[in-house]
């Protein structure tokens, strides 16, 4: 039912996820994209890039973009795959506070680490999608207010 390259929103449980909901004024604290139908690849804080099984984010959010050509697709996948073991970006957490609680954007210095949403908005990117236009550190707030993207379902366990 989905696509490759279509994102997974995330409402969070923890105090963590809360927080980033709160700081943003978002439901959301998360995003992965879906690889196939059984996996996704998210970065998640305290561990590396990687995949997830998709029935972990049961009855979360799936947004789509319709404008996403297969080709897309295949460049947003490479492109997500090629970043699997990298490392989480705290500082750019750090840095996104800074941005929502004290309006303030600072100089940051890019590193080939992520968050969840920055993850995303690369992979699409390189194929061309402005996922994000006029934010260059998207969190999953920023995402979820795509013009680009449309919510098309919930992840559904596998029976």
């Amino acid at each position: 039912m989905f696509k490759p390259g279509d994102l997974v929103l995330c409402r969070g449980k923890g105090l963590f996820d809360r927080a980033v909901e709160d700081v943003t004024d978002s439901p959301y604290s998360h995003v992965a994209g879906i690889v196939s139908d059984r996996y996704v690849i998210e970065a998640q804080a305290f561990r590396k890039t990687g995949f997830q099984r998709l029935d972990y984010y049961s009855g979360q959010d799936v947004y789509t973009c319709d404008a996403l050509t297969d080709e897309q697709r295949i460049q947003i996948m490479d492109y997500a795959e090629a970043q699997i073991g990298t490392h989480y970006d705290y500082l750019l957490v750090l840095w996104e506070a800074a941005r929502y609680i004290l309006h303030v954007v600072c100089p940051y210095v890019e590193r080939r680490r992520y968050i969840c949403s920055t993850l995303w908005a690369d992979a699409y990117q390189v194929a061309g999608i402005e996922l994000c236009p006029g934010v260059k550190y998207p969190t999953p707030a920023d995402v979820a207010k795509s013009p680009l993207l449309r919510r098309c379902g919930l992840v559904q366990t596998s029976s």
